[in-house]
């Protein structure tokens, strides 16, 4: 978790770089990968909670966490439209591949990263 919290807050921090093309692309990856993290706890929160046990305490708190360093990092229209845009992606994604799947994903790749949204 405070790895997780960490990455958010180093990655929001290098969004305010200079113009270069290689900063540019970084900074792309970097909105994009804060908008992934906003709608992968959305996408567990709606779905994965019938299968397994789900911390909303820090679902929640990493959720909140990411979603200032994005609107801190792009404003809040720009970060609330990537983060409408992740909750497509997400949707359209686990009706592919089903909740089961898709949940069972996030929970190994949470687990490995160290960040307990799952309890069990």
């Amino acid at each position: 978790m405070r790895r997780a919290l960490l990455a958010a807050a180093l990655a929001a921090s290098t969004l305010s770089s200079g113009p270069t093309a290689a900063q540019d692309e970084k900074r792309a990856e970097t909105i994009d990968g804060l908008a992934r993290i906003v709608g992968a706890q959305a996408g567990i929160v709606l779905y994965c909670r019938k299968l397994y046990t789900v911390d909303d305490a820090v679902s929640e708190s990493l959720s909140r966490t990411v979603r200032r360093a994005l609107e801190a990092a792009v404003g809040r229209r720009q970060a609330e439209a990537a983060i409408a845009e992740e909750g497509q992606r997400v949707a359209r994604t686990i009706a592919e591949v089903g909740a089961d799947q898709w949940c069972a994903d996030q929970r190994d790749i949470l687990n490995t990263d160290g960040v307990r949204v799952f309890v069990d």
